[in-house]
Formats: structure tokens, sequence, C-alpha cells
């Protein structure tokens, strides 16, 4: 099985599905509410292809940030098995059957114990393996740690202790990023009512008074404001998000 490229995404059918049906309801809201011509769905097409591209992120990111508090969880049941007395080799082994208590077999974090696993049965190092997979992995927190073992493995240092110092500081890592997302969470919610209003607006005015909009409609100057307002949400959609984005 090929290993898992987690800087790249592939959408699943899943995910093209949730794609399309988004465009679809999009393109008949805006249509309706911006230009009042179903010919107009071709000057969405830049907009649907930046939507595709924020969908292939946001999937990917979900991705990651699962497999960052996965790999939280593994070191955990890694400090567990290596102050119990094992090699760090038997501790992954063991750390495997601790996580199965806590995910399903189909997660992330159970391809990349077996690569680790398969690869410690044909003597291959076991710091060479995280180097690998923090490089694939993305996360900075995966590629640390297998700096840090590649480190203790060189210079025989006490693994167990610097172990444990790491997994300390990636709880209290994780911990400030969750109190941070806990406090932005609210903000998050009002700028999702901020980029719907613009449309609430616009629904309002054609129901209740259309012929104020008509004057917008059918015509190079009024399909020209309406883009440029639209591509005024777009913008501040993105850097909203931007400025509320909590790296992994």
């Amino acid at each position: 099985m090929d290993k898992i490229d987690y800087t790249k995404y592939s959408p699943t059918k899943k995910d093209l599905l949730e794609y399309v049906l988004s465009v679809v309801i999009k393109a008949v809201v805006i249509v309706y509410l911006f230009y009042d011509n179903a010919y107009m769905c071709v000057i969405l097409i830049p907009f649907f292809v930046m939507d595709y591209k924020k969908l292939i992120d946001k999937k990917k990111r979900e991705r990651t940030r699962k497999l960052g508090e996965q790999f939280g969880a593994l070191m955990e049941a890694l400090v567990t098995s290596l102050s119990a007395g094992y090699s760090l080799e038997r501790a992954f082994v063991d750390a495997k059957r601790d996580l199965a208590m806590q995910y399903g077999k189909d997660e992330l974090i159970f391809s990349e114990l077996d690569e680790i696993i398969n690869g410690l049965k044909i003597n291959v190092p076991i710091e060479d393996m995280l180097k690998e997979f923090g490089i694939r992995s993305g996360v900075e927190d995966i590629e640390n740690f297998a700096n840090i073992v590649g480190a203790a493995k060189r210079s025989g240092g006490n693994l167990i202790k610097i172990i444990e110092k790491t997994v300390r500081n990636l709880t209290d890592k994780r911990a400030l990023l969750s109190e941070i997302e806990t406090m932005i969470t609210a903000k998050k919610y009002e700028a999702k009512i901020m980029m719907i209003t613009p449309y609430g607006m616009l629904l309002y005015l054609r129901l209740s008074n259309p012929d104020f909009l008509k004057v917008l409609y059918h015509n190079i100057l009024g399909v020209m404001l309406m883009t440029i307002f639209l591509a005024g949400i777009y913008v501040a959609d993105f850097w909203s998000k931007k400025i509320m984005d909590i790296p992994v």
C-alpha cells in the first residue's frame, strides 16, 4: 500500500458530491440575487474554482489536524510503555494495542503504526522511519519528535525523560490551541453571519421591492457592480478565515 503524503489531498466521491451540491445551490442563489440571468453562471466559474480550492484545503487541514491529535495520543501511550521498562521499538507495538481502545481500526494513525512495526521487523531504524513519517505528515510536532528521537539515539540520552518532556510540551501546546479555538468560536459565528448578511439583504429587497434592484440587472454597469460586490464578499470571507486560522 502506498504511503500517504499528508501535504497533498485527493478528493473522495463524497467530497466531490459535497462540492457539486454547494456549487448548484450557490449558482441558483447568486444568479437570482445578483444577476437575474441564468447565463451569468459563466461569470461565476472563477468563484467556483476558488470554492474547490478552499474545499481541498479545508479537507487537507482537517486530516492533518486529526493526525496530529492521534499522534499526541500515541506519544502518551509510548511514555506509558517506556516507563514500564520497554524499549522504544516494543513501545510502538504496545501503543498500537492501547490506541485500539480509543480509535477505530480505519484511523490514520494505525496505517502509520503498521508501517513502523513492519519496518522494525526487518530491522529498519526507528529514527529513519519517524523522520520519513514526519516529512510526509507536514505536522510540526511529528517532525520535531522524529528529530528528538534521532538525536537521542545518536547521543545515547535518556530517551524516556526526553519523550516525557516532549509529551508535556505537546500537551501544553494542544491545550493552548484548544483554549484559543474556544475563544474565537464566537467570532467565527459572527463572521459567518456577516458573510450571509449581504445575501439576506438582497433577498429582502428582491422580495419586498423588486423595482429597487431592476436598475442593476440586464445591463453592463449593473453586472460590473454586482460582480465587484460579489468579489468583495469572497475577499472578506478569505481574510476573515485567514485571520482566525490556527496552525496545526
